[in-house]
């Protein structure tokens, strides 16, 4: 029996090893081809696992704001009715004042175990990004620029801004005529 020979056997040795050279040279570039392709996509993968971990973990943090900021006006009208017992001297509104305290120091620590502080305001320079200014008043110049006042109080939630604290700034009083003629 007569064998065929293979392919490339016919070829002189150094020709067959130039092929094979060429051959391996091109598998050696679409592996390199294929595991940068691989290595962009685990990094994509990677990159797509730690944001959705991050929104959630955000989703989960957050999901509460809408219920605490429904929540803040009857925190504020607690605090009024505490304020509004304190200054009557009627032995039933320290009873009522006890009461309303207990219910608005319950209420807070609630609201603390979620993530919820107050933004803290008086005697602290003024901060647009946290506070809202609704009146300036004068004061001596070493005032000038700091809360004298809180006239609602802010929260936050894990350091997210739900209401800003609405405040009264001092402004220090400038001479309008400094040439003094």
């Amino acid at each position: 029996p007569v064998v065929a020979p293979a392919v490339g056997e016919s070829a002189p040795p150094d020709v067959r090893v130039q092929e094979l050279e060429a051959a391996l040279a091109q598998k050696t570039q679409e592996y390199e081809a294929t595991r940068e392709q691989l290595l962009r996509l685990m990094a994509d993968f990677d990159n797509y696992r730690k944001r959705t971990t991050r929104q959630h973990e955000e989703a989960r943090q957050f999901a509460t704001a809408d219920l605490v900021i429904a929540l803040l006006p009857g925190l504020d009208n607690l605090e009024r009715a505490l304020n509004a017992a304190h200054q009557d001297v009627a032995p039933s509104s320290a009873m009522i004042a006890e009461g309303v305290n207990m219910v608005l120091r319950q209420l807070k620590e609630a609201l603390g175990k979620v993530g919820v502080r107050e933004v803290q305001t008086r005697g602290l320079e003024f901060d647009p990004a946290r506070h809202e200014a609704v009146d300036i008043v004068n004061v001596p110049a070493s005032d000038d620029g700091l809360i004298v006042e809180e006239v609602q109080r802010g929260y936050l939630l894990h350091e997210r801004l739900l209401r800003p604290a609405k405040v009264v700034v001092g402004r220090a009083e400038h001479d309008a005529n400094p040439g003094g003629a």
